[in-house]
């Protein structure tokens, strides 16, 4: 359940809020309900909050003041304002905040619950995208390996780490291009066959494997860049057939890489 602090100085809107929307089929929970920014204030210091819906003109620590200190306690908190003014310097300012949206009262609830429905999806891609790299993380650091046998080294890789680090250093300087096992076999005198046992026993993975994940990290981390098309992030990852590129990111990161981008 996603938390949601509320604040309104008006107490029938803020026991409107609590009553009549339905906080639980949206997968939130209240965590706070409080008349006043500094009440606010306190409750986020123990509670980490995933959603703030406040009032933009409330006495001595406005909305928008509020939802300032949220966001740096809380820096991915989604913001909904709520107010009965129609200014536009209160707009412009929830925008530079990026707010999700602004909510003029007498509140239109369903406006409200749409707002809501959107924040959850939101949080659950942005939820699916962190066990996604999470995973890859790990698989990246020899999480998803076998225990190490008592004649491994302390780094994980055994008595040939240093060779295997040095192998994936020359796969990911090598992932804008086709890269095989042969290939860097022969870049290290040995043959396809014993480099690749070797490089199992020491990461858990056998060598395509481990591209693939390197690829997708690097996929991921170039998808934040709105400049790049999604044809450029594949190439970049060596990938010339873009459906094949949309699939393995797919298997990785449960969405598709537009998806993926569009969730940032």
């Amino acid at each position: 359940m996603y938390k949601v602090l509320i604040a309104d100085d008006e107490t029938l809107d803020l026991e409107g809020m609590k009553t009549f929307i339905p906080w639980e089929s949206l997968g939130m929970e209240i965590v706070g309900a409080v008349t006043n920014g500094f009440s606010a204030c306190e409750l986020i210091e123990t509670q980490k909050i995933d959603v703030l819906v406040t009032d933009v003109n409330m006495p001595n620590m406005s909305g928008l003041e509020l939802a300032k200190r949220v966001k740096e306690r809380c820096h991915d908190v989604r913001i909904v304002f709520v107010s009965g003014y129609r200014d536009f310097q209160y707009v412009k300012e929830a925008l530079t905040l990026q707010a999700y949206s602004y909510v003029l009262k007498p509140m239109n609830e369903d406006e409200l619950i749409q707002s809501l429905e959107r924040i959850r999806r939101d949080l659950d891609d942005a939820r699916k995208r962190e066990e996604a790299e999470h995973e890859v993380r790990q698989m990246l650091s020899g999480g998803a390996k076998p225990t190490p046998s008592p004649a491994m080294a302390a780094d994980g890789m055994g008595k040939n780490g240093k060779l295997i680090q040095e192998i994936i250093g020359m796969m990911r300087s090598g992932l804008d291009r086709p890269l095989t096992l042969k290939e860097v076999a022969d870049q290290f005198s040995f043959s396809p066959n014993y480099l690749g046992q070797m490089f199992k026993e020491a990461t858990g993975q056998t060598f395509h494997e481990y591209l693939v994940a390197l690829r997708m990290e690097k996929a991921g981390e170039l998808l934040r860049d709105p400049k790049l098309r999604i044809y450029e992030v594949a190439y970049r990852v060596g990938y010339r057939y873009i459906p094949y590129f949309s699939k393995q990111f797919k298997e990785t990161y449960r969405m598709t890489p537009l998806e993926f981008r569009n969730g940032q």
